[in-house]
């Protein structure tokens, strides 16, 4: 009795997201991302995002989004990297097609977004001061990875912004895996609290023979002709190296199915090195 009354629980504490969309609809979101890491300043990065339906078919929509203003206040040289993969998307228009619950489908011009964002990182690039041990190629690689459309598509569905839950038919305890270009694979959790709050808990679940491959897939694409070389001197730090990574957060909607607010908590711990990040998002 007590199982089926379990069950039948579970079964009720479920949701379906899918926010009222039309032709010319637009919202504006603020993003306030701090960034607290051992033995530095605390470094904020703050955004503001435009969400716009552009266009309305029998099949779904089109979304345009982009970023219109974003402000840091960060102070040194590794604080700066912190909020670069922010600061490159700034200007950046990105046209994504939906269905009719708004779950993002297609990116329009994925060519272009890929264009604009090695170009604007160039120019971030070439203006700030960089730690001697880091190169800035090896920098550009390392923050744009392989940008492609399948990982600008999966970035919707792993990042935290108010296109995530979309079309998602949520229930208590239903869990996401995912498996990035990167090597990083990661698991994401649902709470139910009511229809309108909904909250998320993430982790980075990697053996260590995992992290090893994902270390030397970067490292191959950083410094080919070096790998070899570069392994055998990282091969005892990397032996049991561990990662340790969690994502707490709640999405609290409004009635129109849109996200009303975000927060966020993310720690991170490698071998005794760690740093939290604070993301709020909030509808203008």
């Amino acid at each position: 009795m007590c199982t089926m009354l379990l069950a039948t629980m579970l079964v009720g504490a479920q949701t379906k997201i899918a926010p009222e969309m039309k032709k010319g609809m637009k919202k504006t979101y603020l993003t306030q991302v701090t960034i607290n890491a051992p033995s530095k300043q605390a470094a904020t990065i703050s955004c503001e995002t435009i969400y716009e339906v552009t266009d309305e078919t029998a099949d779904g929509y089109t979304l345009d989004v982009y970023i219109s203003e974003v402000k840091n206040d960060a102070k040194d040289a590794d604080s700066r990297i912190y909020s670069m993969a922010t600061e490159m998307l700034k200007g950046i228009h990105t046209r994504y097609t939906t269905d009719k619950d708004g779950k993002v489908q297609k990116i329009l011009d994925a060519e272009d977004v890929k264009n604009r964002t090695n170009e604007m990182l160039d120019n971030i690039l070439s203006n700030v001061p960089l730690p001697e041990s880091t190169t800035a190629s090896e920098l550009r690689k390392q923050l744009t990875g392989n940008l492609s459309e399948e990982s600008l598509l999966q970035s919707v569905q792993i990042s935290i912004s108010p296109l995530t839950l979309n079309g998602k038919t949520i229930s208590t305890g239903m869990e996401d895996e995912y498996n990035t270009e990167q090597g990083i694979k990661m698991k994401r959790t649902y709470t139910v609290k009511d229809k309108n709050n909904i909250q998320t808990s993430a982790k980075i679940d990697m053996s260590s023979e995992e992290i090893k491959k994902m270390i030397t897939g970067t490292l191959e694409q950083l410094m080919p002709n070096q790998l070899d070389n570069v392994m055998e001197m990282m091969g005892e730090m990397i032996k049991n190296l561990k990662i340790d990574a969690s994502e707490n957060t709640t999405y609290i909607l409004q009635k129109d199915g849109w996200v009303k607010s975000i927060t966020s908590e993310s720690n991170y711990d490698s071998n005794g090195m760690s740093f939290k990040v604070n993301t709020k998002v909030t509808l203008k």
